[in-house]
């Protein structure tokens, strides 16, 4: 794919991808990028060849890793074409994804948080609503739930609270509906 621009529209390709981190700054001056991971025990970013930067518009942009590193705070990134501090500040806030076969093998029972986003949400008492976003906060994470009247809930992904996930299904249970906080619509694109 080298450094072509692919279009925003092609859902195969971003579907090829997943979400690992976003872009916090320029680091130095010769267009090194610092990427804060999604999660803080990531390894996505330090083989990755290539990876996909998307801007908050939905632009998508290849590019091939020329090396990565890892850092207290995240990693260190330098990219084909991004060569000084302006180019790499100019990508500030970007998500940044990775190609799926690029990254470890799930075992039975694990899934990526991302592949939540688009399943439906039940409660014992009946449908809750889907998945729009996951946020990741310091405590733990979190799926961003839109209900049928528009609204938006949290449901934070603890095991008291979430009884099965069935990415296959698209499905996610909950015990109760007791652990659903109201929120704002979501902060970020869905993933």
């Amino acid at each position: 794919m080298g450094n072509e621009l692919m279009v925003a529209q092609d859902a195969s390709k971003l579907s090829a991808t997943i979400r690992v981190g976003r872009v916090a700054r320029a680091h130095g001056v010769t267009g090194e990028l610092e990427v804060r991971p999604d999660w803080a025990e990531s390894r996505g970013l330090l083989g990755a060849k290539q990876v996909v930067l998307e801007s908050d518009a939905g632009a998508l942009e290849a590019r091939v890793v020329r090396g990565s590193r890892r850092t207290p705070k995240g990693v260190l990134l330098s990219l084909e074409g991004i060569v000084d501090r302006d180019a790499a500040e100019a990508l500030r806030g970007y998500t940044v994804r990775v190609s799926r076969d690029g990254l470890p093998r799930l075992a039975a029972g694990e899934y990526y948080l991302c592949d939540l986003v688009g399943a439906s949400v039940n409660a014992p008492d009946g449908p809750v609503g889907t998945v729009v976003e996951v946020q990741m906060y310091p405590s733990v994470d979190a799926i961003v739930i839109e209900t049928a009247d528009g609204s938006f809930l949290e449901q934070p992904l603890l095991d008291e609270w979430i009884t099965n996930v069935d990415v296959e299904s698209a499905r996610v249970e909950l015990a109760s509906r007791d652990g659903l906080i109201e929120s704002d619509k979501p902060r970020a694109r869905a993933q």
